[in-house]
């Protein structure tokens, strides 16, 4: 269970930015995600964490707790629209091959 301190910290990123994701420069799913939102045009939209690229890691661990936890699953990237749970690469790659992602996105203001 993550604290409630890291759970408020973790909902602040969600709640302060309208499309958020968390990932780590080092995983494969993550540059995935990235490579999708280049293709639609929207990354500079995303503020993505690189969990693995702060600083304290003690609190990277902590927070990616508290995203496990407001999510309910621990994987990166996880992806957040509008302040609710969007999904993961996962999710993306089944819009791609029923070449639903542009309708996805623009259902969620991104297009």
């Amino acid at each position: 269970m993550a604290s409630v301190t890291y759970l408020k910290k973790a909902q602040a990123y969600i709640d302060n930015n309208q499309y958020f994701a968390i990932s780590k420069s080092w995983c494969p799913d993550c540059h995935y995600l990235v490579a999708i939102l280049k293709k639609y045009g929207v990354l500079n939209k995303f503020e993505i964490l690189e969990l693995d690229k702060l600083k304290d890691q003690k609190e990277a661990f902590e927070l990616e707790k508290a995203f496990t936890q407001l999510s309910g699953r621990k994987w990166v990237p996880t992806i957040w629209a509008n302040g609710k749970y969007f999904g993961t690469e996962q999710d993306l790659k089944k819009y791609e091959s029923l070449d639903q992602t542009e309708e996805i996105f623009k259902k969620n203001g991104l297009l």
